[in-house]
């Protein structure tokens, strides 16, 4: 028996709208699919944020000591290329070539000419998350400054450790020799000058 094209077209209609049902069912997620997924990466976050933080305070601790490194470097340089003495001392100022008291605002770089005005050639501020540089007490007696004489050699041997919000077991040492060599500690928690470094 023949249909009418409304019937016919009728029919049509429900077989596709079945279709894309059946389709659009197989596409989603269903809830229970969906939490899993949320669970999963949850966990997987909860194991990676710890990592993350670790290697960010590691990564801030090493750019620190490089950066100190760098300076002494340079500091030891300047006074052997200009032969004129350097020194490396605690920021007191911005912009100013006068030092400070406390290692952990900073250090600047300034020329020590006989006759003068001092010149200031590098300066470094810490930031409220940067480690803390402390200097460690040989005999009693902490570096108020590191001067470099027109040789290189350093005025006295000078040490120091940068320690973070983890404690002593991530903290860096740093040395100075007499003879005007720097060095890092290559095994953080351990002092070059020997034993364990501890954070004050």
């Amino acid at each position: 028996m023949p249909t009418s094209p409304d019937v016919f077209l009728t029919q049509m209609a429900d077989i596709m709208k079945r279709s894309v049902s059946r389709v659009r069912r197989a596409a989603a997620f269903t809830l229970t699919e969906l939490m899993i997924t949320i669970a999963i990466a949850m966990i997987l976050l909860a194991i990676a944020i710890p990592s993350l933080s670790t290697m960010l305070g590691n990564n801030r601790l090493t750019a620190t000591a490089n950066a100190l490194l760098t300076a002494l470097n340079f500091t030891r340089s300047t006074a052997l290329t200009q032969n004129n003495s350097t020194q490396l001392c605690p920021l007191g100022a911005a912009g100013s070539t006068l030092c400070g008291t406390d290692w952990r605002a900073g250090w600047i770089v300034t020329t020590l000419p006989m006759t003068g005005a001092r010149v200031l050639l590098q300066s470094q501020q810490s930031g409220p998350r940067d480690p803390v540089l402390s200097p460690v007490a040989i005999n009693g007696v902490t570096p108020a400054s590191i001067v470099f004489d027109t040789r290189g050699l350093a005025s006295t041997q000078s040490n120091f450790i940068l320690c973070d919000a983890r404690g002593s077991a991530f903290a860096r040492s740093l040395q100075v020799l007499a003879t005007g060599y720097a060095q890092l500690g290559a095994t953080p928690g351990l002092a070059l000058w020997g034993g364990t470094v501890t954070c004050p």
